[in-house]
């Protein structure tokens, strides 16, 4: 999934992103959107919503990278966002509607900039230094793997 591809080939995997997170949750009605068939794991709507919740950090510490010199990016434990942000009561449509603008939108800013911009560093407070491609990569990447835990779940549910 990551480490060895291009600018182009993440952007092309970053744009694909939102249709694959549609299809993934294609078909599963509100029960088995909700259910949590693996003890100690999200439901597939959880896992959704924290998708669309992280994508909007990564598309800032994207864009801070670009636009500041060196700026320091701070991690975030989104893993205690279910409850009190109420991910069982989001709207599917929604939160997908919101991944797929602002994916647009990102890709369409990175498309215009020259090649040397994927060299810009940043600090991350828990992996430190990384350069732009390797955020961008982490981002695609971090979506592509959450697929793979609904996909888990659907088959737990014998969707």
């Amino acid at each position: 999934m990551s480490g060895t591809r291009t600018p182009r080939d993440l952007l092309a995997a970053y744009q694909e992103g939102p249709e694959l997170l549609r299809q993934a949750v294609s078909g599963m009605d509100a029960d088995a959107l909700r259910a949590r068939p693996i003890p100690g794991k999200m439901s597939s709507l959880e896992v959704l919503c924290h998708i669309v919740d992280s994508d909007q950090f990564m598309c800032d510490r994207v864009k801070r990278t670009i636009a500041t010199d060196a700026p320091l990016l701070v991690g975030i434990e989104s893993a205690a966002y279910p409850g009190p942000l109420s991910y069982h009561s989001r709207d599917l449509e929604v939160d997908l509607a919101l991944l797929a603008a602002q994916r647009t939108q990102l890709a369409a800013d990175l498309k215009r900039l020259p090649d040397e911009v994927w060299s810009r560093t940043a600090t991350h407070s828990e992996n430190g230094t990384q350069t732009l491609l390797e955020i961008f990569d982490h981002a695609v990447d971090h979506l592509e793997s959450h697929l793979l835990a609904i996909a888990e779940k659907r088959h737990a549910l014998g969707v």
